[in-house]
């Protein structure tokens, strides 16, 4: 897992968001993220004008943890862009209800 994760402002970074950037779209990608010496299962969020921001997530599963870092909920962000607001929820988080309570209360559906 280590060698393959991406850094969030490194060169496979960059390429998703000079992409975006390109082509005038947006992207919401799962990536396992790099930091250090700590993985995180993460979201990256790009958008026509290129990297928007990240969410972590925030507790993983059982085993999960012996490979992945938690999230510390400074990373629970709900873009604006041109299709409405976007913002994301990471498998287990869905049945998190303060969670969503935090997305519903940034304007998330």
């Amino acid at each position: 897992y280590y060698n393959s994760a991406i850094e969030e402002h490194g060169p496979e970074s960059e390429r998703i968001a000079n992409m975006a950037t390109k082509y005038k779209i947006i992207m919401v990608v799962g990536v396992i993220e790099r930091d250090g010496g700590t993985l995180y299962c993460s979201i990256f969020y790009y958008g026509c004008d290129g990297y928007m921001g990240k969410h972590r997530k925030l507790m993983p599963t059982e085993l999960e943890r012996c490979i992945w870092g938690f999230g510390d909920g400074s990373t629970m962000p709900v873009f604006d862009t041109p299709l409405g607001k976007i913002g994301g929820a990471i498998c287990w988080e869905n049945y998190m209800p303060l969670y969503r309570v935090t997305l519903y209360s940034k304007g998330i559906c």
